[in-house]
């Protein structure tokens, strides 16, 4: 392992190849537009500088790093001397499938290829590629440099050799390769993760609890990092949305959005992206922990911990590794199962 090939410049592109190059790996990037690739660049450069100043490297070493890193617009010359290929593209089930169709006839045929999806099916993307045992789903959370988890997910056919050589390859980033032993849309952190937000949209919508009171209950009283709206509107109301979508169609109705995120998505409220979304951007905004009175955190945790469950029923996960999951990926004080234990 010497290449890493990846494809996709945006928030989670350009930060694999920042870890990837600061694993001592030759990276190169690929996107469709120079405009894209040059601010991939940009934003590297800066959080380099902003590491140089904090004395977390030296200049030498940031210079060092960024020399790793080539930026290309040509996907063939980018993959074909890559050992591994990681795609970051959107998460669009037929513009993956045509971008893995030509990275599979230009690839060498002994590489391994992963894809950062967060909620296709890796068994169904790996029918766009020839060699399906070496396509493997490396699943990094956002923003890359900073979350320690990386979920594996093997597809029907994919082998032990492409899972096994991402989980050394995600070790040497610094990070925690949790296997999904099973290749079900969300996998673990986004099924459990998710349905819980939507779960705290459906209790909004009833009418009996207000936004900051939910919000400020979770944060303060049951010590996760925000409370659900405000981390709906911190990862995005669109990406939200599309994710229950694909549940809903693959796991059925009871995970179709709520109907505030429906709408919030319909008005292209999404969050600090946009300015707005559950809450206005305009200042930064908090909830005071008094603000959460009255609301019983059990709400949703006993919703969390149940999916939670049902994850591990399914075979998708051990309740160990779902707990490490979930507080390395969603950054929870305490994984479901030891929430269950304590309480």
């Amino acid at each position: 392992m010497e290449k890493i090939a990846v494809l996709g410049a945006g928030v989670m592109g350009h930060g694999i190849a920042q870890i990837a190059a600061g694993a001592g790996y030759r990276v190169t990037m690929r996107d469709i537009s120079q405009e894209f690739l040059d601010g991939a660049r940009q934003r590297i450069e800066r959080n380099l500088k902003r590491n140089v100043e904090r004395g977390r490297m030296t200049e030498e070493a940031a210079q060092e790093l960024m020399g790793r890193i080539s930026f290309t617009l040509d996907l063939p010359g980018a993959v074909g001397d890559a050992d591994l290929v990681v795609e970051a593209i959107p998460e669009s089930l037929d513009l993956k499938k045509r971008v893995w169709g030509e990275v599979s006839k230009n690839a060498r045929r002994d590489a391994v290829l992963a894809t950062n999806t967060s909620s296709i099916s890796i068994s169904v993307l790996a029918e766009a590629v020839s060699g399906p045992e070496r396509f493997v789903g490396m699943h990094f959370f956002n923003p890359p440099t900073h979350m320690r988890l990386v979920e594996v997910i093997p597809g029907a056919r994919t082998g032990r050799g492409a899972v096994e050589l991402v989980k050394s390859v995600a070790e040497r980033m610094g990070k925690t390769p949790v296997e999904v032993k099973k290749d079900v849309v969300g996998f673990i952190v986004n099924r459990i993760l998710i349905t819980y937000l939507n779960e705290a949209a459906k209790l909004l919508e009833a009418g009996d609890y207000t936004r900051d009171q939910i919000d400020s209950a979770m944060q303060y009283g049951a010590r996760m990092p925000l409370g659900p709206f405000m981390l709906m509107d911190l990862i995005g109301i669109d990406i939200v949305y599309h994710i229950l979508k694909v549940f809903e169609e693959n796991l059925g109705p009871e995970y179709r959005p709520a109907d505030t995120i429906e709408e919030l998505y319909s008005e292209k409220r999404l969050g600090q992206k946009t300015g707005k979304g559950f809450y206005s951007y305009v200042e930064r905004p908090t909830v005071p922990e008094e603000a959460g009175e009255g609301f019983d955190v059990r709400l949703l945790l006993r919703p969390l911990i149940e999916e939670a469950e049902e994850v591990v029923a399914e075979g998708i996960a051990d309740e160990v590794s779902v707990d490490a999951a979930m507080k390395l990926g969603a950054n929870l004080p305490r994984g479901p199962f030891e929430m269950k234990e304590a309480d």
